[in-house]
């Protein structure tokens, strides 16, 4: 298997995570009020939309996750090669990134079909049990930030030094598209769509980015 390879596997990922976000946030956010500003994605909608929905973008999202780490071991790999430090950070933040992104992309996922289950009975229980559900691992979610932060922090000093060969690299960064995604949602009409892509699709289509320009480095490590 080879670097390019990997990062290939890690770009198939990200599409399919994409589309896992799609299916999960891909409706009209609802209203921005306490805590859930944190969290646009919920919706309404999610009480009228069928249930195998959630069930698939919920898998959609496990399997993406796991097909993404071959692309956060092949640059900590590059790291190893080309840096020779910053390659076990890197590759520790990568499997609290994805075990903890795995985690939380299936509660989300749950909330949305308890919702969606529990609606057409008491929507405003199932409201409440969702978001119950949802709250009790927002903490769990603040290590995957915390590890997405670590990743892109290393990204950017690496960048800086000139190690990829051109400044230019210094944009390329999954903490930037980010950063460049919510500003495009602030800026844009609020709708089903720019809602899915841009407030719950963002990270998936920043590590998107990033893997497409990373299978674009050269290395001499020819297989692992």
């Amino acid at each position: 298997m080879t670097i390019k390879k990997l990062f290939y596997i890690a770009i198939a990922g990200s599409v399919l995570c994409f589309c896992g976000d799609m299916l999960l946030g891909c409706f009209y956010p609802m209203e921005k009020v306490g805590i859930f500003h944190l969290f646009p994605a919920f919706s309404e909608e999610w009480s009228n939309a069928t249930s195998i929905r959630f069930i698939i973008g919920g898998l959609l999202g496990v399997i993406a996750l796991l097909l993404m780490f071959c692309g956060f071991y092949a640059i900590s790999v590059l790291l190893k090669e080309k840096v020779g430090k910053y390659d076990k950070l890197f590759f520790i933040a990568s499997i609290v990134f994805v075990s903890v992104g795995t985690l939380y992309h299936c509660v989300f996922a749950i909330s949305a079909w308890l919702y969606n289950q529990l609606a057409e009975e008491n929507i405003v229980l199932a409201k409440r049990i969702s978001e119950r559900f949802f709250t009790t691992f927002i903490c769990v979610a603040f290590l995957a930030a915390i590890s997405f932060i670590i990743l892109s922090i290393i990204i950017f000093c690496v960048a800086i030094k000139g190690t990829w060969g051109k400044k230019r690299w210094v944009l390329i960064n999954p903490l930037l598209f980010m950063g460049i995604s919510i500003m495009v949602a602030t800026v844009l009409p609020a709708n089903s769509i720019i809602n899915g892509v841009f407030d719950w699709g963002q990270q998936s289509l920043a590590l998107l980015l990033v893997f497409c320009a990373f299978s674009k480095i050269p290395c001499t490590t020819s297989s692992l």
